[in-house]
């Protein structure tokens, strides 16, 4: 009887055992799936983490999907390595906002912007893959601009190119568009976007140097509003038009650029 009952308590620790294993092993599996960070990472409020959002930025053909995005302050953004072929890519912060992270094909990472500004990443080694990730109060940012959920369901890849890799199955993110916040002008490819703008009295124009590769701009107000105004790369120039008219803009030194904006 006592052998037996010994032979039956070393059954249920075995047992326990491998329970506590199995669920040790499912639990780093799940962990490896998305990488953090802590440097710079302070506990965001409830209030806060109530209203964030996460926005996903896609690595597919060597380079990053969308490249620029606007984001509210708290709000989270996740690197996707989706990249064919497969390879592994090293994603810094040029504002040292994270350790270099190696990211393997199929893994993404994490961070979540607490601070506001404009902040720049690329691939390290890799000419021409860079991004930027403007941060504005959470006032500033409205709804539209491109979230993109992690939950969302995503569009499976062609039929073709699953069958070559062994009927894998990828799930690639949607392409986040950079929507253009209302009165904004973007000097992107040395060219405003948009080229004509339409306002009341009273409103105001934002112009924006997000251009790639990285210059500095001379804005020049034909109508001479205001002073020639040097537009560094990420830096903005505010202006408010009072009286109604026809007001054109240009870009220093750059051939055929020209902003109209109507003023009703």
């Amino acid at each position: 009887m006592k052998v037996c009952k010994n032979f039956k308590l070393g059954v249920l620790i075995v047992f326990a055992c491998i329970l506590f294993a199995g669920s040790t092993i499912a639990a780093i599996y799940e962990g490896g799936a998305i990488g953090t960070t802590e440097k710079n990472q302070n506990r965001v409020s409830e209030e806060n983490a109530s209203t964030s959002k996460m926005y996903t930025i896609q690595i597919s053909r060597s380079a990053f999907n969308p490249e620029i995005i606007e984001i509210n302050q708290y709000d989270t953004v996740v690197w996707r390595n989706l990249n064919r072929p497969k390879r592994t890519f090293v994603l810094e912060s040029k504002d040292k906002l994270w350790e270099d992270y190696n990211l393997a094909y199929g893994r993404s990472f994490a961070y979540a912007f607490n601070e506001i500004g404009t902040f720049d990443f690329s691939i390290k080694g890799e000419k021409g893959m860079e991004g930027t990730i403007i941060v504005r109060e959470q006032k500033e940012v409205t709804t539209g601009e491109a979230p993109v959920p992690e939950e969302e369901p995503q569009p499976q890849i062609q039929q073709e190119e699953a069958e070559k890799e062994g009927n894998e199955k990828i799930t690639p993110t949607p392409s986040a568009e950079v929507k253009i916040p209302e009165n904004s002008v973007l000097i992107l490819g040395s060219a405003f976007s948009p080229e004509t703008v339409e306002l009341k009295r009273g409103e105001a124009i934002i112009w924006k140097n997000l251009n790639r590769p990285k210059r500095s701009f001379l804005l020049v107000s034909e109508e001479e509003l205001f002073g020639d105004m040097v537009l560094g790369y990420g830096k903005s120039f505010t202006y408010t038009f009072d009286k109604a008219g026809t007001y054109n803009f240009r870009l220093d030194n750059v051939s055929d650029t020209q902003l109209v904006v109507t003023v009703n």
